[in-house]
């Protein structure tokens, strides 16, 4: 009895290992990538997909993207769209002159006193000081050089020869008559201890303003502001226009009864652009829709979506349009408001690659997997690790940049297989612990027919 209960143990473990080595191994995904890693101790490591990885991706979002270490364990990783584009800020140095004391009043006509061009822009300010006149009371910068509204202005003035801090106030005009109290928070300083040097040289406007020209007065405070080096503007951080990739679809066959061309993307690809390639002149009003397969209804993401073009490639046209979600459907559908005679339209696509932040947890190497009829990556904290690693390097701080090598085939087409496998281990199991109270109970009813002893 002992020696049937041992190996009945001994197979149940055999088949619940057998089970576990399974479920980890290559049969479950259609395609591998080694990930090459610049570092091996930066822990945090990001991937930027490519076609081929969205190409052999099944699942809508992405489920089906996993990293793994050498001992093929599933190791935490986050889905993580493409970053915003870098914002920049705009400077510009802007011409200025100095003011006397009865320019700098509120109220005074700078006009009398200035020469302009036939643009507008100030050519010179006609006042020159007599011995011992006051120095310059205010500044005069023209502004009318600057296409864009102002954030700051940036005074230069070197080294101050003595200690000064003092308020401006800050004034516009769009002709030298007529000024306006501009709110800034303009407190100008050059302060010193012993080595330590404390400098303020920018006047911060409350709201970005657009003025033809400004006129800057010292206020309250002490010593005497220094002779201006040069004035800077600045505008407000201007951020660049994504940079997108494009897949150009042709229709898939002839147009529907409604006039429509259906179009499929082989790609689980973030589309958040769309534009039309249209052959010649034109102009129409397209419904855009979108599904997943073929039994699936089409859903309408954009309705009158007007779309023309007029002349040579640079002429007039009208702009990518953007989806308010990216869509990551196979098929997309173009239905126009009337019939049209011309050619039927190019689908024009727009995305950007998308990364896969994940831990070098345990030992190298690390692949990118992907491709499964089942969904297998698993949601890991991997976001808090991110946000507390960017707190202490600084909010400039990126995981270290990971490259994909080339693809190599797994399991194909037969990791795509979404039928639940049969669990053999545990019908297995269910058997052999039947067979254990079939045993118990044969053995049970032996000794109850046993004759007793005299």
């Amino acid at each position: 009895m002992n020696r049937t209960l041992k190996c009945m143990a001994a197979l149940t473990g055999g088949v619940l290992c057998s089970v576990a080595i399974a479920a980890v191994g290559d049969d479950a995904f259609v395609a591998q990538w080694p990930l090459t890693l610049p570092a091996s101790d930066a822990g945090a490591y990001q991937v930027e997909l490519d076609d081929a990885v969205y190409a052999t991706a099944v699942s809508p979002a992405l489920c089906d993207l996993v990293v793994v270490n050498g001992d093929g364990r599933q190791v935490p990783a986050l889905l993580q769209s493409a970053p915003p584009p870098a914002a920049r800020r705009t400077t510009q140095t802007l011409a200025w002159f100095p003011l006397p004391a009865t320019a700098a009043r509120s109220g005074s006509d700078i006009a009398a006193i200035s020469e302009l061009d036939p643009d507008g822009r100030l050519r010179r300010i006609q006042w020159q000081p007599a011995p011992g006149d006051a120095p310059p009371a205010a500044l005069l910068v023209d502004a009318s050089a600057s296409e864009l509204p102002l954030q700051a202005l940036v005074l230069d003035w070197g080294d101050a020869d003595a200690a000064f801090e003092r308020t401006m106030r800050v004034e516009g005009s769009g002709d030298l008559r007529d000024w306006q109290p501009l709110p800034a928070g303009g407190r100008l300083l050059d302060l010193r201890r012993g080595e330590a040097r404390l400098v303020e040289r920018r006047i911060v406007f409350d709201t970005p303003v657009r003025a033809r020209y400004l006129r800057l007065t010292p206020g309250a405070g002490a010593g005497t502001m220094p002779a201006i080096v040069s004035v800077t503007g600045e505008s407000p951080a201007v951020t660049d226009a994504p940079v997108l990739q494009w897949r150009a679809l042709e229709p898939a066959g002839a147009a529907d009864a409604d006039g429509g061309f259906v179009f499929r993307l082989d790609a689980r690809l973030p589309v958040t652009h769309v534009d039309l390639g249209l052959d010649g002149n034109a102009t129409a009003r397209w419904t855009l829709s979108v599904r997943g397969h073929d039994a699936a209804p089409w859903r309408t993401i954009a309705s009158d979506w007007l779309v023309y073009r007029i002349g040579a490639e640079a002429a007039a046209r009208t702009p990518p349009l953007a989806l308010e979600v990216a869509s990551r459907e196979r098929q997309w559908r173009l239905v126009p408001d009337a019939p049209s005679a011309g050619a039927a339209p190019v689908l024009r696509l727009g995305y950007r690659p998308e990364r896969l932040v994940f831990v070098a947890e345990g030992a190298a190497p690390f692949s990118l997997r992907a491709g499964s009829g089942r969904s297998v990556r698993v949601d890991a904290a991997v976001a808090p690790l991110l946000a507390d690693l960017r707190a202490r390097n600084g909010g400039r701080w990126a995981p270290a940049v990971a490259t994909l090598g080339a693809r190599a085939e797994l399991a194909g087409a037969a990791a795509l297989d979404d039928t639940p496998p049969r669990d053999w281990g545990t019908w297995l199991l269910w058997s052999v612990l039947l067979l254990g109270v079939l045993l118990v109970g044969g053995f049970a009813l032996r000794l109850l027919r046993a004759p007793k002893p005299g």
